[in-house]
């Protein structure tokens, strides 16, 4: 088993009181599967799960993209402004 680091920014840090985390796996997951271990450790994130972005190792990702361990996923919420 290792660990990924998760990094949230912004309305994701503040409802989920942290900045930073981390997620134990013990192989290749989903970033789906990830996120639900994510919100299941932080439910108030749940409401905004349509709005939020992703990103592995500074890389825009999809539900379906993969995370292993050693990596890291940024949490992002929408952005307004111009």
């Amino acid at each position: 088993m290792s660990d990924v680091k998760v990094l949230l920014f912004g309305a994701a840090a503040d409802r989920a009181g942290i900045r930073q985390t981390k997620v134990r796996i013990n192989h290749v997951v989903t970033l789906g599967e990830l996120w639900s271990v994510l919100a299941d450790q932080h439910p108030h994130l749940i409401p905004m799960r349509e709005t939020l972005a992703f990103a592995v190792n500074g890389e825009y990702a999809r539900m379906e993209d993969t995370v292993s361990t050693g990596d890291e996923v940024a949490v992002l919420p929408p952005v307004s402004g111009g």
